[in-house]
């Protein structure tokens, strides 16, 4: 390799710069190897071993962690627990609720029974030609608790009509009456019949709530307060007609008819 020689400098200071740069081309480039010129190595620059603000970090907060976690199997036992007590207290519900509605069922099933019974013996009775008063309203009652409304009406009046009994006794039989005629929606009639209930018995507080509740159907909302207000200066803890007379207060005052 020829040496590299400096123009237009004297010879005294041309030769240390000729010396430094061949010193300094014998650093930039390697020998041949193979025919082909290979570069040197590049300087990498020092590592700053100083640590970092998000490495100091990283560092605090695994240290603030607790030596040893809870093995993944122990949490899941935990989960697989609290889940089974929940079932279990929905399946515990689920079953008292089914067995409510059980009960209440058969023991409809079983007065329904008893009901037909005693509706199937008192109508031989009537069917024979030699039933009573009394007997005529037993069965009245029966068909009202059975829901068969018509039946229930005819069997009523004709114990009304034949009753020689107890004047209180007679006011049961036109309140029951009443209702049934209130549940076929004949409500001029069974106004008639509540009526009549109250003047045979005034306390008869029943009759006075029934006679209210047919009152307010009929629009006369007036008459059902009074009715109402009767029924509770009778019973003063009657729930049934202090809840009906506010209600229609309320009507009133928002209609501005009070």
């Amino acid at each position: 390799m020829s040496a590299v020689v400096a123009v237009g400098l004297p010879a005294r200071i041309a030769a240390p710069r000729a010396a430094r740069g061949a010193r300094t081309a014998s650093r930039a480039v390697a020998p041949f190897r193979g025919g082909a010129l290979t570069a040197a190595p590049a300087r990498v620059p020092a590592l700053d071993r100083r640590p970092s603000a998000s490495r100091r970090a990283s560092a605090s907060a695994l240290r603030a962690l607790p030596a040893e976690l809870p093995a993944p199997s122990a949490v899941f036992e935990v989960a697989d627990g609290l889940e089974g007590g929940i079932q279990f207290i929905y399946l515990g519900s689920l079953l008292a609720i089914l067995g409510f509605a059980g009960f209440i069922i058969v023991r409809q099933v079983l007065i329904r029974r008893e009901l037909d019974a005693s509706a199937k013996a008192m109508g031989e009775r009537i069917r024979a030609g030699d039933a009573t008063a009394e007997e005529y309203f037993e069965m009245g009652s029966i068909m009202l608790r059975k829901k068969v409304y018509t039946q229930a009406v005819r069997n009523l009046k004709l114990a009304a009509e034949q009753w020689q009994g107890d004047q209180e006794d007679l006011a049961q039989i036109h309140n029951a009456l009443g209702f049934g005629y209130l549940e076929t929606d004949k409500l001029d009639a069974s106004v008639a019949e509540f009526k009549r209930a109250v003047e045979l018995q005034p306390g008869y507080v029943t009759a006075w709530n029934n006679l209210g509740d047919a009152l307010e159907r009929l629009n006369d909302r007036k008459g059902a307060m009074a009715a109402y207000e009767e029924s509770l200066v009778l019973a003063p803890g009657n729930q049934v007609a202090a809840n009906r007379l506010e209600q229609i207060k309320t009507r009133l005052s928002r209609l501005n008819q009070l």
